[in-house]
């Protein structure tokens, strides 16, 4: 299970670059169809580091993320809006770092032993 989580998270880095890449280009050109594609972008990338999340914690004890709640299409109209989604999608990379590190040690104490 620990492989398949491994594997999944790796499959998770490219919804984490597709979000990435479309929050500079809507950023970039105040695209509002582009702004939402973000959001929605996130919210996925999100969920898939959330289900993860939960697969680890049947398999790791005292090992669970606290992940931010989603942000809305509106967030755009603030002043500091774009900094907030890109804040945003900057803790959930921190999650997923931390995801990894913790099933990268799980995977080390099942080659080495405890």
């Amino acid at each position: 299970m620990i492989l398949d989580l491994h594997y999944r998270l790796r499959l998770v880095d490219d919804l984490f670059c597709s979000a990435a890449e479309s929050l500079v280009s809507a950023a970039a050109l105040e695209d509002w169809k582009g702004r939402s594609e973000v959001i929605l972008k996130i919210r996925a990338y999100s969920q898939a580091l959330q289900i993860i999340n939960a697969d680890l914690c049947r398999i790791i004890e005292g090992k669970r993320a606290v992940f931010p709640a989603d942000l809305s299409e509106w967030i755009f109209d603030f002043p500091d809006g774009e900094f907030k989604v890109q804040n945003q999608l900057e803790r959930l990379h921190a999650i997923a770092q931390g995801i990894e590190m913790a099933i990268n040690r799980e995977l080390l104490h099942m080659e080495f032993g405890k």
